[in-house]
């Protein structure tokens, strides 16, 4: 979208802003989101009113919008992530499963029952404790998936994650 676009562009980058705004920001990095869609709209509000925007840079620009064209056209990568200030591009679709599986078994040991649970409790689970942000219809399809290898067992509609409910077979 930016090609061939005169529109100034601004970077805000959410982490480096809290950082330079908070003296103390070690305090509060366990409660910091880890995606700007996380960030709460006083904080953007607050990020953006005494955050230096920087206009994005022409050379980085161009190297932007070839990326992107790039992303669009391959279809071998699945999973893409922002790590140590880079795009990570991972083809393995199945690399967050076993972290799928052991949020469910820990889910099972804490709460002591072997009951069905609600997809959207185990897929909050996952999500609040996954290092790297994925989003809840990422971590859906993989469950949906999981639910398809047999993986899991489960109970209700499909449709929506709100209307169905899951459990390990192994649980009686």
């Amino acid at each position: 979208m930016l090609e061939n676009k005169l529109n100034p562009v601004f970077v805000l980058d959410t982490y480096t802003a809290f950082h330079e705004i908070y003296s103390l920001p070690h305090l509060a990095e366990d409660n910091y989101p880890r995606s700007s869609g996380e960030v709460s709209s006083e904080d953007l509000l607050s990020f953006y009113e005494r955050y230096d925007l920087r206009p994005l840079q022409q050379a980085k620009r161009q190297i932007l919008c070839a990326e992107g064209l790039r992303m669009l056209a391959d279809d071998d990568y699945l999973i893409r992530s922002w790590e140590h200030h880079e795009l990570w591009q991972n083809t393995n679709e199945d690399c967050d499963d076993a972290f799928i599986i052991a949020c469910a078994k820990r889910l099972e040991k804490e709460e002591g029952n072997k009951k069905f649970r609600k997809s959207a409790r185990l897929i909050g689970e996952v999500m609040g404790h996954m290092e790297q942000y994925r989003g809840d219809e990422w971590i859906e399809y993989r469950l949906r998936c999981l639910i398809k290898q047999g993986v899991f067992m489960h109970k209700g509609d499909l449709k929506a994650m709100r209307y169905y409910e899951v459990r390990l077979p192994d649980a009686t």
